[in-house]
């Protein structure tokens, strides 16, 4: 199991709501909020509170072996709580609510975005179950804290 590095984390929550824009090269980008992919994410070395310092990414002062891999309790605030973890959060709740069908069709739809398969029949009742007094946009994001969304396998 291997939590998954901070660009390919930032990268993965706007691939699953739809925002990620996948064109090669260009220009660095600045603003955080960008979809354009982590890669051309500008590294401003003086900065240490970012979020991929947060995610353990290589420190750009220094030449890196390899990665520290820490868990600590910001990563999952961040990803419960970010402007920007809401945002795509959101985006991929009305994602979901564009899905043809009743919620049993769409939940599959986002397990599959998210975890690259269809939920058990466990997880299917409790997460239809929570949806007859929640809403979509709360269940994504509880879904995307989880540690199959964050972690490989």
């Amino acid at each position: 199991i291997k939590r998954l590095e901070a660009e390919a984390l930032r990268d993965s929550l706007l691939a699953v709501s739809g925002k990620l824009d996948r064109t090669p090269g260009g220009l660095s980008f600045a603003d955080f909020n960008t979809p354009r992919r982590t890669v051309y994410h500008r590294v401003i070395r003086s900065d240490k509170s970012n979020f991929q310092s947060l995610f353990d990414a290589a420190d750009p002062e220094t030449p890196t072996e390899k990665r520290t891999v820490s868990t600590v309790a910001p990563q999952a605030l961040f990803l419960m709580n970010h402007p920007f973890a809401l945002a795509n959060a959101t985006a991929l709740a009305e994602r979901i609510k564009q899905v043809q069908g009743n919620d049993q069709a769409k939940l599959k739809t986002l397990y599959e975005l998210l975890f690259g398969r269809v939920p058990s029949t466990e997880e299917e009742t409790l997460n239809l179950s929570y949806l007859s007094k929640g809403n979509w946009l709360d269940l994504c994001r509880v879904l995307m804290c989880t540690n199959e969304f964050v972690y490989l396998r």
